[in-house]
């Protein structure tokens, strides 16, 4: 009897571990290509992303915008990632901020949101980004009257995130980073990090 349940319990193990294998794979190469500019969905999706509260960072070179929230590792290195090719010139990014991951992700959201320079507020959240204690950027979260005056806000960006997810994906829930730009006449959507040809793609976006 102990035997046939060690067995059991190994064949459970392998087969968790074989998915969970298949889960991250399938997570970190999805990349899915929008219809042509023409689709009406994608261009309102575009259109929308344009009335989001983003933060702006360079002022030349093609658009794109990230999602990301304040305490997520993954979006802090690719933020990281992007300092060159804006400083270069080579691209601006529109910061569309969430705060979901953690307890203190919506202050945090809140307080990059409501500060007097939201793209200094977001640099310091992200130079101060530390993995320490966990993953945790670097602003203090916002008080709760500031939370809740932010509060549309947040919930307005979110809804795009989870909506437009749900689609790509084909599963609901949201996660972050999730960078969407135009790429020949396509708008095209990478959640998670972007593997070497879309970087690539990314850096040399239309």
């Amino acid at each position: 009897m102990i035997h046939v349940l060690k067995n059991l319990h190994r064949t459970c193990l392998t087969l968790c571990l074989l998915l969970g294998v298949l889960l991250v794979q399938s997570a970190s190469t999805v990349a899915v290509a929008g219809p042509a500019t023409g689709s009406d969905g994608d261009q309102d999706y575009w259109q929308a992303l344009t009335h989001t509260h983003y933060i702006q960072e360079g002022s030349k070179g093609p658009i794109i915008y990230d999602f990301y929230d304040p305490n997520c590792p993954y979006c802090h290195e690719i933020y990281t990632w992007l300092q060159n090719p804006i400083h270069n010139k080579q691209i601006q990014v529109r910061f569309i901020t969430v705060g979901f991951l953690t307890p203190s992700s919506a202050g945090k959201a809140a307080a990059i949101l409501a500060a007097k320079d939201p793209l200094a507020a977001l640099k310091l959240n992200e130079n101060k980004f530390s993995t320490k204690d966990g993953p945790e950027g670097g602003i203090d979260p916002a008080p709760i009257a500031v939370q809740n005056k932010m509060g549309d806000v947040l919930n307005f960006n979110a809804s795009l995130l989870v909506n437009k997810e749900a689609e790509v994906l084909g599963i609901p829930g949201a996660s972050v980073p999730f960078l969407v730009y135009r790429q020949d006449g396509k708008i095209r959507y990478v959640p998670g990090l972007p593997n070497n040809k879309q970087w690539s793609e990314i850096i040399h976006a239309q």
